[in-house]
């Protein structure tokens, strides 16, 4: 015991390998006997040593040299990153105000036991709470990723209460909000001037509708560079991919927006905007340049998109009855995901839950009128799945309902030639080339831009794209 207490409290712990860190932390000593359901309960993912170094060769040494600076790491574990600093960039290191926040006492703790303390200030509290009047050149770190709830069903577990504070004091609160965005516009608001922010997060801020606020807040306050890693970072512990955001919080880099992408070793620049707003950030190749420039709408010119209600409304609405066979003949099961392959629509009850047929436009009012339902094809090999309900039947969790507008736009397809083009490799290779693994399921900001045809575009399309 007293040579583990040793070998905890030396300089040599501080500066050992990824893979010795994960060796350390599954043997048997006290805390790391408990850091899986620590993580577990506050989204922690430790951060492989190459992300962590490609990250530190991130920071940017001329916006810092000749001064003492302030330098943080938000939600710090066990400061990997402080300490890549420390191994990376000793100069750097040594001249720092260093400050880690970290939420579990119990973690906290174990760092200001070690000899590390005497370099690093930790600060154990909740950091979407921490209140503080210091300002910092560089916040760098791996935020926890995950929605806050109160349920099982969700990986934080955060009261009522604190949710409610969090949502009042963080202004790009949106939708079903994950903590990784409040920690970004946390971090942005603690940058003095013309620092620099560098976080490993999870890619669907890039996309997500929730995000939106986020977005338009980094666009307006500095300049936003994204480097693409994929979704390989932190298997088998979770499939997410992610991107390194190294962003400069000053009003001129504002709207400056920076696509790149990691692989092999080397950092590809994808595209570059001096205008960005805050909207979705895609991708781009030959190929999908080239059906944009073929198409005259998108699919939200000529279509509302719709989503099903969510499992949790169809539980706790008192319309809905829970059944393994239908309880009369005036009742209609409620479909989901299962029922809808490409080009059909399987008016199967896989989901048990049904509801009366004069009652389902209580759900949604276009429920009962036929019209397309869009998916990603989990089942069909990841592709967009699409097919015609005629039926009008109710639908529940992630399934978008395509609602036609009436408009004066000049198109001609009608809804079974909708259907073929959304189920063509066309569109299954759009999205991939565009989206990539960002996310397993369409957002409704996501359809709305797919490039949509008319007929004579649609054949040019065939005819030119192969």
């Amino acid at each position: 015991m007293k040579e583990e207490k040793e070998y905890e409290a030396s300089s040599e712990y501080l500066l050992i390998k990824e893979e010795a860190i994960r060796h350390y932390l599954s043997s048997q000593m006290t805390l790391p006997e408990r850091l899986k359901t620590i993580r577990k309960d506050y989204g922690i993912f430790f951060t492989p040593q190459y992300i962590v170094d490609l990250m530190v060769s991130l920071i940017d040494l001329e916006r810092f040299s000749g001064k003492e600076i302030n330098i943080l790491e938000p939600a710090c574990g066990l400061a990997q990153f402080l300490i890549g600093i420390k191994r990376n960039l000793p100069s750097l290191y040594e001249k720092a105000r260093l400050f880690g926040v970290e939420i579990n006492e119990e973690i906290a703790d174990y760092l200001s036991a070690l000899d590390i303390s005497k370099e690093i200030v930790i600060i154990n509290s909740d950091y979407l709470l921490w209140d503080t009047d210091i300002s910092f050149d560089l916040i760098i770190g791996n935020p926890p990723y995950g929605i806050p709830s109160h349920s099982e069903h969700y990986a934080i577990k955060v009261a009522p209460e604190i949710k409610e504070k969090y949502k009042k004091l963080y202004q790009t609160w949106y939708g079903k909000y994950n903590v990784y965005g409040a920690f970004i516009e946390k971090s942005v608001k603690l940058l003095k001037d013309n620092g620099q922010l560098i976080f490993i997060v999870p890619a669907t801020f890039m996309i997500l509708d929730e995000f939106r606020k986020l977005r338009e807040f980094l666009s307006q306050n500095g300049g936003t560079a994204i480097i693409y890693l994929g979704a390989d970072v932190f298997k088998p512990e979770a499939d997410v991919a992610c991107v390194i955001l190294n962003y400069i919080k000053s009003s001129n880099f504002a709207h400056r927006l920076e696509l790149f992408e990691y692989e092999d070793g080397v950092i590809k620049q994808i595209k570059s905007r001096t205008n960005w707003q805050g909207e979705v950030i895609t991708f781009e190749t030959d190929y999908t340049r080239k059906m944009e420039s073929l198409c005259k709408y998108r699919l939200g010119d000529i279509y509302d998109v719709r989503i099903s209600p969510r499992t949790p409304e169809i539980r706790n609405n008192p319309l809905i009855v829970k059944s393994n066979s239908q309880p009369s003949p005036d009742f209609l099961p409620i479909l989901n995901g299962r029922n809808l392959k490409r080009n059909q629509v399987i008016y199967e009850n896989y989901t048990g839950y049904w509801i009366k047929a004069n009652q389902m436009q209580k759900l949604r009012a276009f429920f009962g009128s036929p019209h397309i339902v869009v998916g990603l094809g989990f089942r069909e090999g990841g592709k967009v799945a699409a097919g015609y309900d005629h039926k009008g039947y109710p639908w529940m969790g992630d399934v978008y309902h395509l609602i036609r507008r009436s408009s004066l736009f000049a198109f001609d397809m009608d809804e079974s030639e909708v259907v073929e083009y959304l189920n063509s490799e066309y569109v299954s290779r759009y999205v991939k080339e565009v989206y990539r693994e960002i996310t397993y399921h369409l957002s409704i900001t996501q359809l709305e831009n797919i490039p949509l045809p008319t007929r004579n575009e649609w054949e040019e399309m065939r005819k030119s794209l192969r």
